[in-house]
C-alpha cells in the first residue's frame, strides 16, 4: 500500500545552518504523512542525545505532538533515545516500537577492561516510557505503524558491510538471557514507504546494519527494483576512504533520486557521497524539512 505523501522534518541533528536552533550529538525526525487510507499521520524516528536541545527545537519550530501516532526507536543507544519519556508525556501517550534488543543494558569496555554504561539513558526504559503513557510494542519483524509506514524489522545482513565498526580497542558488550556478549547492534532498524507516484523512501536512524544492507532488506520486503529516497544516518564516520568508495559504488546501484545523509555520516564520507551524487544530494541539518514531490530549494545549504 502506497502512502500519498511524506513531510520530513529534522528535530535533532549534529549540523545547524538556521538560526535559533541547537544542534546536537543525536537524531530525530519528524514524519508527517498522509496514508494509505488518505489520513493526516505523524511518527517520530528517534528522540535525540540532549533532551534540552531537542525540547528547544520542538519548541521553535512549533512541532505539536499532541496528535502523534507514534513513537519508532532505531536502536537503543543514548544518542536515539533520550526524551522518549518527555515525548509520551507531551503526545498523551501512543505506541512506540523497536526491536526487543534494544532496551536490553549495554556497557563500553576499555582497554584496561573498565566497564561504562551505555544504551537507552537511565530513566527512558519500558517502565517509565509505559509509566509516562506509551505502549511499548517489540519485534524483530517488520511492522506496520501507520498504514503504509513500515519498520524494516532485523536488518538482514548480506553485504561487504563490517557490522558493528571497528572500535578502536574497546568492546561492546549487550546482556542477552543474562550473559554479556558482543554487541552486533541487531536492535538496528529503518522505516521505509512506499509513496505514490515515487517509490519507496527509507530513513535510517543510524543504519548500524549498513546503508547497503538496509536498502537491500528494503528491496526485498517491498519487492522494489530501486529505492527512491534515502534519508538519515549511513554510520561512515571514521571508516577508511576506500571503504567508504566501495559504500558509494555500491549505494550507486539503487537507483536513488535523493540521498540526505546526516548525523553519524561524517564530513568525509558526505563530500564523496555528494561527489557521487550531485543532482540527487540534499544535505540534512536541524529544521530542515523534506517533502515529497518537491526539492529543496538550497540542496546543500
Amino acid at each position: 500500500m502506497a502512502i500519498n505523501s511524506l513531510k520530513l522534518t529534522t528535530l535533532a541533528d549534529n549540523i545547524v545552518y538556521q538560526a535559533g536552533l541547537h544542534g546536537q550529538w543525536g537524531l530525530s525526525y519528524l514524519l508527517e504523512l498522509e496514508d494509505s487510507r488518505g489520513q493526516p499521520r505523524k511518527v517520530l524516528l528517534d528522540t535525540g542525545n540532549d533532551r534540552d536541545p531537542l525540547l528547544h527545537n520542538m519548541k521553535e519550530l512549533k512541532v505539536d505532538l499532541g496528535d502523534l501516532d507514534a513513537v519508532v526507536l532505531s536502536h537503543g543507544h543514548g544518542d536515539h533515545t533520550v526524551a522518549t519519556v518527555d515525548v509520551m508525556e507531551m503526545s498523551g501517550g501512543c505506541p512506540v516500537y523497536a526491536h526487543p534488543h534494544c532496551f536490553m543494558p549495554r556497557v563500553n569496555v576499555d582497554r584496561a577492561g573498565k566497564r561504562t554504561r551505555s544504551g537507552v539513558p537511565e530513566g527512558q526504559g519500558v517502565a517509565e516510557i509505559e509509566a509516562a503513557g506509551g505502549d511499548v510494542r517489540l519485534s524483530k519483524k517488520p511492522v506496520q505503524v501507520v498504514p503504509g509506514l513500515w519498520t524494516t524489522g532485523e536488518v538482514q545482513r548480506t553485504s561487504f558491510e563490517d557490522v558493528p565498526a571497528p572500535s578502536e580497542g574497546s568492546r561492546r558488550l549487550v546482556e542477552v538471557d543474562g550473559a554479556w556478549v558482543d554487541d552486533m547492534i541487531l536492535c538496528d532498524l529503518a522505516l521505509w514507504a512506499d509513496i505514490e507516484d515515487l517509490g519507496p523512501w527509507v530513513i535510517t536512524g543510524c543504519a548500524h546494519s549498513g546503508p547497503v544492507n538496509t536498502l537491500r532488506h528494503v528491496q526485498r520486503l517491498g519487492g522494489f527494483k530501486d529505492i527512491y529516497a534515502l534519508i538519515g544516518g549511513t554510520h561512515l564516520v571514521s571508516r577508511p576512504d576506500d571503504y567508504i568508495g566501495r559504500s558509494a559504488d555500491a549505494l550507486e546501484g539503487f537507483g536513488l533520486r535523493l540521498i540526505s545523509p546526516s548525523h553519524c555520516t561524517g564530513f568525509k564520507a558526505a563530500a564523496t557521497l555528494w561527489s557521487r551524487f550531485k543532482d540527487q544530494f540534499v544535505l540534512n541539518y536541524c529544521g530542515r524539512t523534506i517533502k515529497s514531490g518537491e526539492r529543496p530549494r538550497n540542496p546543500v545549504l
